[in-house]
């Protein structure tokens, strides 16, 4: 469940504050009726853990922590289970919403405590316990021991309780593996978990969580992943079941007729995404609207209306609905300044806002804006990038296997049949070393000169062995130490000349300066942007960097390419020409963008004014060929080898002057072989050149 408006609770504190007075009066009452042969109160307890549920949803929860220690002070002699339910709620906060894990463990740690020598009569609670141990290290990056917690948690559930309760096990296998994006993988856990709650009986203990919240949620899950992979199809059939399966939960669970629509709107949310997905405007729109209807509201999943509006503000932008877009941009804005539905998702919604509110100042004319904004989108992602890193790489399923395997092995150890197995094999092995003590006896005796000879050899070959080892070592030791050298240096460069960069920009729009003043402003400006590539050239070819790829639109990431040069051909009076056509390569976006845009850049800087750069593509059985011809002034055929080397001597000086960094071509070289793909020229001096890049057809 998602955050509801603080800014409605905090408008109303007496009112609030008088609830939680009302079910602490109730509360004493009950304790009055508690029967002497039970230690638990769950009369009590159970609105204890419905009042720290909603003040949660409502956004209180700095206030949680307060209004447990008062609500149990309350109660006498509080039973295990009733302990346990305090501590839960405490371990859930710090983990998943404050990210207090030093407090989360303390609490963890009392969870244990409470249940020790009980784990038998509270089955339930005990393996809850585990996994919460399991979720709690894998936010703390252990992942070894997150996989042992998961496991004996698995193997308590299977020894004390029955099949309906195997669904959380594997539900929590399909939420690591979709962290990971292993979504194929993370379906078939989903699937498992949704067949293992339909043996939940009706009417047994937490019938609404086992036969509808979790049920629910692994439909949605399983959608949520086929859409990630690029399965719309397999995803709006889920979606449309997940709808249907609610749908009947609204008859079945009247009295959890909010919760039931607030996970409706969820699922219509995901529906709207899909549907943007598959180019369908008008069914995303109404999807989004009415997700945005039923959960922007108190109570209810107020972080999925904000992410069902940051959906529909990229479907504005994509249809140039500005207006539109604007609104949403606001609304979102505003939740954001205020903390409004604020929980484990808001970085992510934040990260998705700034990106946004970039594109709209790109599309409005904003620049300084959108710089702004891009500024902090990727700091943003650079820091969530930084929080997760880890986990892609954690495989949760062998660490789960390896648990089990050690679990085996400590069984075997415990028995006493294997003592008389290791006896056996110690004999076997005794025998076995006898004969081959007695074989190399013999050879000895019949090769001795030749042994002798091959081990001083074998020194020989050993000896340079180890010199060229530590010689590799040597040289491996000092590229990462030039390589560390050069991301500190870069990194440290980036944000001053930024910095100053963006406040050149800032002054330009000034039409007060001198004219001689402006001038200067414009080289200051044009050499920090020169000096920012180089940067980012420096930072990429010091940075080995994981080729994520995705469907990307060939004609899409032309025209953005072409859109961002124009300006820079603007100003030598140059004419960009494109020709392309709709087609879908799966690429990583950003790394192929920076080699059209570092081919457009060569040839706007060594081409004259009033001239034209023509950008075509044309496709055959298996590949794509892009091809960016230029007007200027050609590649000598002495550097033509040597114009793809890193730091290359063949630098040219532009036709306005413009500096060389000769570092653009090899990273384009380095990007389109990483891509399966080739790049190469043609060119005439003085006539102009011609770049190609082909890609393979996947």
């Amino acid at each position: 469940m998602a955050v509801p408006d603080m800014s409605a609770i905090s408008a109303k504190p007496s009112k609030c504050q008088s609830a939680c007075l009302v079910v602490i009066f109730f509360l004493l009452m009950a304790s009055c009726k508690q029967p002497k042969d039970n230690p638990d109160h769950p009369q009590i307890v159970d609105p204890i853990s419905w009042m720290a549920d909603s003040m949660l949803t409502s956004g209180q929860m700095n206030n949680i922590p307060h209004f447990l220690d008062s609500a149990y002070a309350r109660l006498k002699e509080p039973g295990p289970h009733d302990l346990w339910i305090k501590y839960n709620h405490l371990v859930d906060l710090y983990t998943f919403y404050t990210k207090n894990i030093p407090l989360a463990k303390t609490n963890l740690d009392s969870m244990f405590f409470v249940l020790k020598g009980k784990e038998k009569i509270y089955p339930m609670e005990y393996a809850s316990t585990l996994y919460a141990k399991g979720d709690l290290d894998m936010a703390d990056k252990q992942y070894s021991q997150a996989y042992k917690s998961y496991f004996s948690g698995r193997q308590f559930v299977q020894q004390h309780l029955d099949t309906c309760d195997y669904g959380r096990f594997s539900s929590k296998l399909g939420l690591t593996e979709y962290g990971q994006e292993k979504y194929q993988e993370a379906i078939v856990h989903f699937k498992q978990a949704f067949s293992e709650f339909q043996h939940c009986k009706a009417g047994a203990l937490r019938d609404f969580d086992n036969r509808f919240l979790f049920p629910q949620s692994a439909l949605n899950a399983i959608a949520l992943c086929f859409e990630k992979a690029n399965m719309p199809d397999s995803a709006i059939f889920y979606y449309k079941k997940a709808e249907q399966f609610i749908q009947e939960a609204l008859i079945q669970f009247p009295h959890k007729k909010l919760f039931a629509e607030t996970a409706l709107g969820v699922v219509y949310g995901n529906l709207g995404g899909t549907y943007a997905r598959k180019g369908n405007f008008e069914l995303a729109e109404q999807y989004l609207k009415e997700d945005i209807r039923l959960n922007d509201r108190t109570g209810a999943a107020v972080e999925d209306a904000q992410t069902a509006k940051i959906k529909l503000i990229r479907l504005y932008l994509d249809n140039h609905r500005l207006p539109a877009a604007s609104a949403l941009l606001d609304q979102v804005g505003q939740d954001i300044h205020s903390e409004r539905g604020k929980s484990i998702l808001n970085d992510n919604i934040r990260l998705r806002w700034h990106e946004l509110k970039w594109h709209y100042d790109e599309a409005t004319g904003d620049l300084a804006g959108a710089y702004h904004y891009s500024q902090r989108y990727y700091q943003l992602r650079d820091s969530l990038n930084n929080v997760n890193a880890g986990l892609k790489e954690a495989d949760l399923e062998a660490g789960i296997r390896d648990a089990g395997q050690q679990y085996q092995i400590a069984l075997l150890h415990k028995n006493n049949q294997l003592k008389t197995v290791y006896l056996l094999a110690a004999t076997i092995f005794s025998i076995l070393t006898i004969l081959i003590l007695f074989l190399l006896w013999k050879n000895l005796q019949r090769s001795r000169r030749n042994i002798a000879e091959l081990i001083t050899l074998n020194q020989q070959v050993e000896e340079k062995n180890h010199q060229t080892v530590e010689t590799l070592k040597a040289l491996e030791q000092s590229y990462e130490e030039n390589t560390r050298i050069m991301k500190v240096v870069a990194h440290d460069l980036r944000n001053p000349i930024g910095a100053i960069t963006g406040l050149c920009a800032i002054m330009l729009t000034d039409q007060h300066h001198q004219e001689k003043d402006r001038n200067m402003l414009k080289m200051i400006e044009s050499s920090g942007h020169s000096s920012l590539n180089l940067i980012n050239d420096l930072l990429y070819y010091s940075v080995q960097y994981e080729l994520q790829k995705e469907p990307v639109d060939l004609s899409e990431l032309l025209r953005y390419s072409v859109d961002m040069m124009r300006l820079k051909a603007m100003e030598k009076q140059q004419h960009i020409e494109l020709q392309t056509m709709q087609l879908t390569l799966n690429i990583n976006r950003e790394k192929i963008w920076r080699v059209f845009s570092n081919l457009l850049s060569n040839a706007i800087k060594f081409s004259p004014h009033n001239s034209s750069i023509d950008i075509a593509t044309s496709t055959e059985s298996d590949h794509v060929t892009v091809s960016v011809q230029d007007q200027g002034i050609g590649i000598p055929s002495a550097i033509e080898s040597k114009i793809f080397d890193l730091f290359t001597e063949a630098k040219r000086t532009g036709t306005s002057g413009e500096r060389p960094f000769g570092m653009g071509l090899a990273i384009s070289k380095q990007i389109t072989e990483a891509h399966g793909g080739t790049i190469w020229f043609e060119s005439s001096p003085g006539k102009g050149t011609t770049f190609y890049v082909k890609l393979p057809l996947e």
